[in-house]
Formats: C-alpha cells, sequence, structure tokens
C-alpha cells in the first residue's frame, strides 16, 4: 500500500524484484526523494510536520508510517531512510527549517536480531547484506533536539517482538 505523503529513496527502487540495482540507481533514488521533499514541503501549511523516519534497515521504519500515518494527519511528510547521523540527518532539517515547516524525529530503535529477523523475510532486492545494516548500526547517532527537531519519538521493541 503506497502512502502519499511517504518519501524516500525505498519508494523509488523496485526491491522486490530480482533485477539488479546499481550505485547509481541509489544515489538517483535519493536524489529523487530530496527533490520531492523539497517541493512537498512547500506545500505544507505552517503548522505542518515533517517526520523524519530513521532507523537500520529492517527495523521497521515503513511499518511505523503505515501504522501511524493515518492518525497524523493530512498536512504532514513521512520521509523514510537509514539516516543514522546527524550529518545524514541534516539535508532534510535544512529544508524543512527553510520551509518553515517543524521537524519530528521518529528513532526506530530496535535490536540487530529484530532487524535481521524482519530483513531475512523480505524478499528480493529488498534483503539487505547483515554487513550492512551492522555498518548503519555502528553509524547510529541518537538524535538531538540540538539538531533542529522539536521533538524526538523513540520506538523500541525488544528482541521477542
Amino acid at each position: 500500500m503506497r502512502i502519499a505523503n511517504h518519501i524516500g529513496p525505498d519508494v523509488y527502487l523496485s526491491l522486490e524484484t530480482a533485477v539488479a540495482v546499481s550505485m547509481e540507481d541509489v544515489k538517483a533514488a535519493w536524489e529523487r526523494a530530496y527533490n520531492d521533499l523539497r517541493d512537498r514541503l512547500q506545500e505544507l501549511s505552517p503548522k505542518g510536520v515533517l517526520y523524519i523516519v530513521f532507523g537500520v534497515q529492517g527495523s521497521g521504519k515503513t511499518t511505523w508510517i503505515k501504522n501511524n500515518a493515518s492518525r497524523m494527519g493530512n498536512d504532514c511528510i513521512f520521509f523514510d531512510g537509514p539516516l543514522p547521523s546527524r550529518e545524514k540527518r541534516s539535508r532534510a532539517l535544512a529544508m524543512a527549517a527553510d520551509a518553515g515547516v517543524q521537524a519530528v524525529a521518529v528513532w526506530v530503535d530496535v535490536p540487530l536480531v529484530v532487524a535481521f529477523a524482519r530483513n531475512a523475510a523480505r524478499s528480493g532486492l529488498a534483503i539487505i547484506k547483515e554487513e550492512a545494516i551492522r555498518h548503519v548500526h555502528g553509524q547510529l547517532e541518537p538524535p538531538s533536539l540540538g539538531e533542529g527537531f522539536v521533538r524526538i519519538i523513540r520506538v523500541t521493541e525488544t528482541a521477542e517482538a
């Protein structure tokens, strides 16, 4: 199910297929996501909100968006990607600030074993190599209000979840 206000590079990649995706494809998907984010932020009202939803691959970011988008209303955007560090989140935060839109961090913080199990249940190119997930996990920096977020939501689960 496609969510209208959901933006992220995976939205522009066909990861359920067996067709290879190049680094150029991934870079192009990220650029398209940022271009769409910039354009969509301009359409929000001054009360609009950008939710930057991040965490390791397989943590449940897209599932969180699907489960929460309808209750957040139409005047918001969900930007979805690993975005593990302040540096990786800074571009989206700068775009929100330029548009006069408040940004909320949604850190989907699950144990690696949960991310690995969810990743294993995927199909096609959506299955991420374990070392790539570990790499992103090693870069994770908890979000802070000092980055420009007005609020931080930390989504946690136990390994049994």
